[in-house]
């Protein structure tokens, strides 16, 4: 089960605006929440028992208590100065890094390990070049693997059941892969997906959805960018992974 806050990451954008705002309160209310019961806070958030529960299920809990222990047990992560950089990037790389202890990595790896072919499909420049490195220390664990650039419907047709396509993406909803990805699904090929946090069309349609923290990062042009840490780190956390996997699992 993951903690309180990646749960909240990654089931935010299924929520109604009410849902989230319920959310924010619980956030910033932890300790009093964690301490009293669903009524209670069905009140403080001007709404009702059964609308408490419904979040919880739309969260991924199995109910009320469920997400109270986990609130209880669940790490705090300070609140950041609004241009505190290295602070932001300190807390991501710790939630990174606490996602991917509570995340069970086993089914994806041993798809890894046994599919025919690994394809690896990046929807970015720095998507790409992170996808590279993830590619060449694939090789070098001797897992052989295709990076596809170009048109993907010509790769599709020599792929089957029996190989593992991995899109490395950060919204997950760029529009030219959409029609590829809803026709690796109809041919039953097994996708794995690496976006940000958050529900998207990539990942409701991959069999192993993955995520990484990427944070917005201001710049002197006053455009918004988002850091791509996260990718590098998830992406390698597989890669130390799947080494352990194969010298020692197996």
């Amino acid at each position: 089960m993951h903690d309180f806050e990646t749960s909240v990451k990654l089931h935010y954008d299924e929520l109604t605006e009410a849902e989230q705002e319920m959310t924010r309160y619980i956030l910033n209310n932890r300790e009093l929440v964690s301490q009293i019961g669903i009524v209670k806070l069905g009140t403080l958030l001007l709404s009702s028992k059964s609308s408490v529960l419904r979040l919880a299920k739309k969260l991924g809990f199995n109910g009320f208590s469920d997400m109270k222990h986990t609130l209880q047990h669940s790490p705090i992560t300070p609140m950041l100065e609004p241009m505190d950089l290295m602070g932001d990037l300190k807390q991501g790389l710790s939630h990174m890094l606490n996602y991917s202890e509570q995340t069970n990595f086993q089914p994806f790896l041993s798809k890894l390990k046994n599919a025919r072919m690994i394809y690896l499909f990046a929807t970015g420049f720095s998507q790409n070049n992170y996808t590279k490195e993830f590619s060449k220390d694939l090789m070098i664990n001797g897992r052989s693997n295709m990076l596809i650039s170009g048109d993907m419907a010509l790769s599709i047709k020599s792929m089957s059941p029996d190989d593992l396509i991995v899109f490395t993406s950060l919204s997950g909803e760029t529009p030219i892969i959409k029609d590829s990805v809803r026709n690796l699904s109809f041919k039953e090929i097994p996708i794995a997906s690496f976006t940000r946090f958050g529900k998207n069309f990539l990942s409701n349609h991959a069999t192993f959805p993955m995520f990484f923290e990427a944070n917005d990062i201001p710049s002197p042009n006053d455009e918004v960018q988002s850091s791509m840490v996260g990718l590098a780190l998830i992406l390698d956390i597989v890669t130390r992974k799947y080494r352990e996997f194969i010298l020692y699992d197996e």
